[in-house]
């Protein structure tokens, strides 16, 4: 089925819009549904915006966006998708603040604690060992909710600055096996439950999962096809 496009992404228009600030777009929501015999893809944002060292957050209505940018944020709900602080843009999906707010000693500072002292940490530590914890002390209130609904630990901030350096976003993993951020997280599980449950029980998100899968399988037959010829010709010269 075709999908609906738009000219420009919202969150370039964002971009132009808020030239010069110091802004993140996290993707607070997702869905697909269908007008006019097309699919259409949306797109929820918050818009976090640094003022005067105040954390001011600006709640979007649904943006359609195209279905490769919805494809390409997917795995990203919760995320930020965008982050613009200091003068440097960034479009690498990343979790909230670890950008620029974690880290930063205008911000917070890291303390240490034992695993008795947090009972949410999932590292695999004994009683006795202690490891460094992120404490935000932001002047605004809203610098505690953001950054403080999950604590964030130093081997975690670590992990993001190795991705990042390479380009990649950073999920994070948990013992459980399950991803600490994005879509995939226990976190996101918990939190948006309208989401995932829309998401299961929503034809048009079934009928576009099935027909991705469809594609994905194709592309691969084809990309293994097209990877066998190119040997075969090569042995004949």
């Amino acid at each position: 089925m075709e999908s609906i496009k738009v000219p420009v992404e919202p969150s370039q228009e964002i971009i132009k819009q808020l030239k010069g600030q110091d802004f993140s777009i996290v993707l607070n929501d997702m869905n697909i549904s269908e007008k006019d015999n097309k699919r259409l893809f949306e797109h929820k944002y918050h818009i976090l915006k640094v003022i005067e060292d105040s954390l001011v957050v600006d709640s979007l209505s649904w943006k359609p966006v195209n279905q490769a940018f919805f494809e390409k944020h997917e795995q990203d709900l919760g995320m930020e998708i965008v982050s613009n602080h200091n003068g440097k843009l960034s479009k690498t999906a990343q979790p909230v603040g670890f950008g620029w707010a974690i880290g930063n000693p205008k911000y917070g500072e890291w303390e240490e604690v034992s695993k008795t002292q947090d009972s949410t940490s999932t590292a695999s530590t004994t009683n006795n060992q202690s490891e460094r914890r992120w404490r935000s002390r932001g002047p605004s209130l809203l610098f505690w909710y953001w950054m403080l609904r999950r604590p964030t630990y130093q081997r975690d901030y670590a992990g993001y600055r190795t991705a990042n350096a390479a380009g990649r976003s950073y999920y994070g993993s948990q013992s459980n096996g399950t991803s600490k951020y994005g879509t995939n997280s226990t976190y996101q599980k918990a939190k948006r439950p309208s989401f995932f449950n829309r998401k299961r029980s929503s034809n048009s998100w079934k009928s576009y999962t099935t027909s991705s899968k469809k594609t994905s399988r194709s592309s691969s037959r084809y990309n293994s096809s097209s990877s066998t010829r190119s040997r075969s010709g090569g042995f004949g010269k």
